[in-house]
């Protein structure tokens, strides 16, 4: 079952990593639909006619768009009436799913080995550095392999 997620977290990461030069993007300062409509020279009224809404209904999307609370079905709308299509995604910040899962892994081993750490600390047993660090390493790997279902819990 692990190479199944495997190969779907390869293929998703494939299809994300195309998308990547499109997150420097940077919407238009009035929005898409302001943007595209006035450069083809549209007005409200006519887009408003194209979309069967009035001319103050498409002001308040545009307004929407700008301030966040328009939704996908009426940005979809838009579109169309401006003869475009809305183009959907989400882009991970690190860059990579996998990169994602190898920083969680990381995370979780050493939350573990601190845990662990302080108590054998406390009964005078502590470990070395590159041991602690070679056994984050290994319950990172682990996690890795057996994508356990408490994963993306914080401990």
């Amino acid at each position: 079952m692990t190479w199944e997620k495997d190969l779907t977290i390869q293929q998703l990461d494939e299809t994300v990593a195309k998308l990547n030069s499109l997150t420097f993007v940077a919407k238009p300062a009035k929005g898409w639909i302001n943007e595209i409509r006035t450069t083809l020279g549209m007005s409200a009224r006519g887009l408003g006619e194209r979309m069967g809404l009035s001319q103050p209904r498409i002001s308040l999307m545009e307004k929407g768009e700008i301030d966040g609370s328009i939704s996908i079905k009426t940005l979809e709308k838009a579109a169309h009436g401006l003869g475009c299509r809305v183009v959907y995604a989400l882009v991970p910040e690190e860059g990579s799913l996998q990169i994602m899962r190898e920083k969680q892994a990381l995370k979780k081993a050493r939350q573990v080995n601190e845990y662990t750490e302080l108590h054998m600390g406390l009964e005078g047993q502590a470990t070395e550095g590159d041991f602690k660090e070679q056994s984050i390493k290994i319950m990172a790997d682990e996690s890795l392999r057996k994508w356990p279902r408490d994963f993306w819990d914080d401990l």
